[in-house]
């Protein structure tokens, strides 16, 4: 009787326990949203920092491969919500910048260049303000023009000295003749042009804005005068504009020769195009480096110079920035709602949208005519293409960084004869170096390449 009376409680419990179940699952709170997917850690509020910080392009890379093209993770007791599909990133970018703030991004770029930290909110200020409406202006589609005369006979001045090179760094020869030639369109002839080194190690030149000719920092000098914005604040903010404006630029062209390189046919190709569109747009090399403009190297006889460059930063660029939320909201992404809380950080990462194989075949491959048939209005053919930002952040230079990058590739491959130390000839044989786990924006090249620059033009 007892033993009988025992089961009857204990099933009894059962039953009661499991209705319980039920019941808090039905009017209880509802399961936590698993999207965006975490990545899991060990370590409370510190997070996945360690293995973010020890390469941040790796650790992207394989929670991707893990998670998909939306996750989170965390890093020292914030949410880094990083958004990868099209979808994802359009809704941030097109956010307003009073609730995701690109803020905190400019502060980490104003470490290399000002120690004191107080004065970070008035150079984000001055950037923001006063600095990039004078951009948007004269560095758009329809002024950008008048900027660019003399850029390059600078970019082919500083060329001639490599030629005949036999072992030169490949890094040196895309990176100094643009540094100098985009630094004289900013600054003008009184800024010193041997400051390339400097740089290198974002060594302030105390270059004075006020000291300048009539170029664009003519223009940044009137609005910093106008506005009253003290000197110790308006140059370090006018020098991380410089500082970014030469970044992306630099690596999307070492990468773009590199896979050139790699494939002889392409490089081939493109040399040809080249040297066609110049006679028929120019007549000759001397009247390209005398008329050349970013209207005149729009036109359909460089298409297929404009599908290697945006095919080259397609695969180069990395990331598009990070946002700090400034109040809670959500992003979308697809049938899915991103929910972002205040203080998170969006972590812009176009990789999984750019190598998205239903929009680009071969997603991981450099294909020199990818673009090559796209119309001027939609370049890259309507398909996910952040290598310039979007929406509100777009770049405000994009329209100069294409044309440095299509001059200096005209000048490089109409000048010389490229091939890898110590190959006698381009070969697919030869392979690019490997990416740096540590890169940031772009692709950095884990080392140099050298390069023999044999004179294939007379000048």
């Amino acid at each position: 009787m007892t033993s009988y009376a025992l089961t009857t409680a204990q099933v009894s419990a059962v039953i009661v326990g499991l209705g319980f179940i039920v019941l808090t699952r039905l009017i209880g709170p509802k399961k936590k949203s698993t999207h965006p997917p975490e990545v899991p850690s060990l370590l409370p509020w510190i997070g996945s920092a360690f293995s973010f910080a020890a390469g941040p392009s790796g650790f992207l890379v394989r929670c991707h491969a893990q998670f998909g093209p939306v996750f989170k993770f965390l890093l020292g007791g914030r949410n880094v919500i990083v958004v990868g599909s099209a979808e994802a990133i359009h809704s941030a970018v097109f956010t307003d910048h009073r609730v995701l703030s690109n803020r905190d991004e400019h502060y980490s770029l104003f470490v290399a260049i000002c120690k004191d930290t107080s004065l970070y909110p008035m150079m984000y200020d001055t950037v923001i303000h006063q600095l990039f409406p004078v951009l948007s202006r004269r560095l758009s589609k329809a002024t950008v023009d008048d900027f660019t005369a003399g850029f390059a006979e600078t970019i082919f001045q500083r060329l001639k000295p490599f030629s005949g090179g036999e072992r030169v760094s490949l890094m040196r020869t895309l990176r100094e003749p643009v540094y100098v030639a985009a630094t004289a369109i900013f600054l003008g002839s009184k800024f010193s042009p041997d400051t390339y080194e400097d740089w290198v190690t974002y060594f302030d030149s105390g270059a004075n804005p006020d000291n300048i000719d009539d170029k664009l920092a003519g223009h940044f000098s009137k609005v910093i005068r106008e506005s009253n914005i003290p000197f110790n604040v308006a140059s370090p903010a006018f020098l991380s504009v410089i500082l970014a404006l030469h970044r992306n630029v630099f690596n999307s062209m070492f990468w773009l020769l590199s896979w050139l390189m790699a494939d002889p046919e392409a490089y081939s190709s493109l040399c040809d195009a080249i040297d066609k569109a110049v006679r028929e747009e120019f007549g000759n090399l001397q009247t390209f480096i005398a008329k050349a403009s970013p209207q005149k190297l729009d036109s359909p006889a460089f298409a297929l110079l404009g599908s290697a460059i945006r095919e080259a930063t397609r695969l180069a660029v990395i990331q598009n920035g990070i946002r700090l939320a400034e109040c809670d909201l959500q992003l979308k992404d697809g049938a899915h709602t991103i929910p972002v809380r205040k203080n998170d950080y969006v972590l812009l990462y176009p990789p999984p949208a750019q190598r998205d194989e239903t929009f680009y075949p071969e997603a991981h491959k450099f294909v020199l005519d990818r673009f090559v048939n796209c119309s001027s209005e939609s370049p890259t053919g309507g398909k996910p293409y952040f290598a310039f930002g979007a929406g509100k952040n777009i770049c405000k230079g994009r329209y100069l960084a294409m044309y440095e990058m299509k001059v200096l590739t005209i000048l490089y491959l109409t000048l010389f004869d490229v091939t890898p130390v110590p190959f006698e000839s381009r070969s697919s044989t030869w392979k690019p170096p490997q990416c740096s786990a540590e890169s940031i924006g772009t692709l950095q090249p884990a080392n140099d390449v050298f390069v023999k620059l044999r004179p294939r033009a007379t000048f």
